[in-house]
């Protein structure tokens, strides 16, 4: 569920170029540990794809990281037994991410479950 219309920002990729990325606003609001989740800075490198946050890893193309996480207080509308997948856009802030941690997401809270590292096809 969604709080609206996507949002254009920017991935910072393991080796360190920078790409479009496409995300939820909710996304870009969450924080960790209270470090926020934000986009890379822009703006992206030349003749690089848009990172992926959707759909099968198993293509070809940039796959962003992200965190799955399960709800310890879960907002209005969430069902509180359900996980929720939050990509991350900046390396740094994925590296520093431990399991457990807590996750702030919606006006709700998670706890971090598993954490799945880019990849790139």
């Amino acid at each position: 569920m969604s709080s609206g219309q996507y949002e254009f920002t920017f991935y910072e990729t393991d080796s360190g170029a920078v790409v479009p990325l496409r995300v939820q606003p909710e996304t870009l609001a969450a924080s960790f540990d209270g470090t926020a989740n934000v986009g890379a800075t822009g703006p992206a490198d030349a003749s690089y794809p848009s990172a992926q946050v959707s759909g099968s890893r198993r293509g070809l193309g940039i796959f962003a990281r992200y965190v799955t996480a399960s709800w310890t207080t879960a907002p209005a509308d969430y069902d509180d037994r359900g996980i929720v997948k939050i990509t991350v856009p900046v390396k740094a802030t994925f590296d520093a991410i431990a399991k457990n941690s807590t996750v702030s997401y919606l006006g709700g809270t998670a706890r971090v479950v598993n954490t799945f590292p880019e990849e790139i096809r």
